[in-house]
């Protein structure tokens, strides 16, 4: 089952740890609950978002609840989430709007986060048509690079998950490099905040973060670089025992994002 819906979008990372999926109430109670202290630590995240960001940011961006007094409460609180949703991730997110196809029928005009979740609810994908802002003319999925690396709709087995973590190493052209790493596979991994990397470069170095008992070795290639600074790899070679700490990092995120009781 896909981790986003319309009851399931927002991850939360607390203390080291991922817990999600949580629909935008969920979460504010969730948040609420937290404290001060803990509140200034977290993070959240979505499917759709360049990089976590500060779960002060999201609270301070959250609508309020409509009066309980007002007969049109629940229109209200809809509305005010829907605004608030389209707002916080075009903050994020570029705010190009696309004309979409399901099964030849036109859709409503939606801007690229409405689009990737759309997309994310459909069985088959095959269905979905999207016209080029450039060319204009209608393409499927796959044509376009960027959706396909965020969503993980590369054909590929392997799901990809959120993640905090740094690479260290470096490629052909630098001997020393840095990025963080913002989601992760057993196939791949993808940095934010890169803008130094083209299709096709190497990178070779180590993958540091709390979820692992010590850096994993990797070497990978570039197969996306997005303007916005977001970079997919697909690993070219990794050792078995990295391979098994990332594989069980994602059943872990996967069994705690499913069970985590809000905090």
């Amino acid at each position: 089952m896909d981790q986003i819906s319309d009851g399931a979008k927002w991850f939360l990372h607390l203390s080291g740890n991922v817990q999600g999926p949580f629909d935008q109430k969920t979460l504010q109670v969730t948040l609420q609950n937290l404290g001060n202290e803990k509140s200034e630590q977290a993070l959240v995240w979505k499917r759709g978002l360049t990089e976590w960001v500060k779960a002060k940011n999201w609270q301070n961006a959250a609508p309020e609840p409509a009066s309980a007094h007002n007969d049109n409460t629940q229109a209200q609180e809809a509305e005010g989430n829907s605004l608030f949703e389209k707002t916080f991730t075009q903050t994020y997110t570029e705010g190009v709007f696309f004309k979409v196809q399901i099964n030849f029928l036109d859709q409503p005009l939606m801007t690229k986060s409405e689009l990737m979740t759309l997309i994310s609810k459909q069985s088959d994908v095959s269905k979905v048509s999207i016209q080029d802002p450039k060319s204009k003319a209608w393409k499927d999925v796959y044509a376009f690079p960027d959706i396909v690396e965020r969503l993980g709709l590369s054909r590929r087995k392997n799901p990809r998950v959120p993640i905090l973590a740094n690479f260290s190493g470096k490629t052909t052209s630098h001997e020393n490099i840095s990025y963080r790493v913002i989601t992760i596979s057993e196939g791949g991994m993808g940095f934010t905040e890169c803008f130094d990397l083209k299709i096709g470069d190497e990178v070779e170095g180590q993958v540091s973060s709390p979820h692992f008992f010590q850096p994993l070795n990797a070497k990978a290639d570039v197969i996306y670089a997005g303007a916005d600074g977001y970079i997919g790899l697909k690993f070219s070679q990794i050792p078995d025992e990295a391979k098994a700490a990332i594989i069980d990092y994602i059943k872990k995120f996967g069994k705690d994002s499913a069970n985590a009781p809000p905090r």
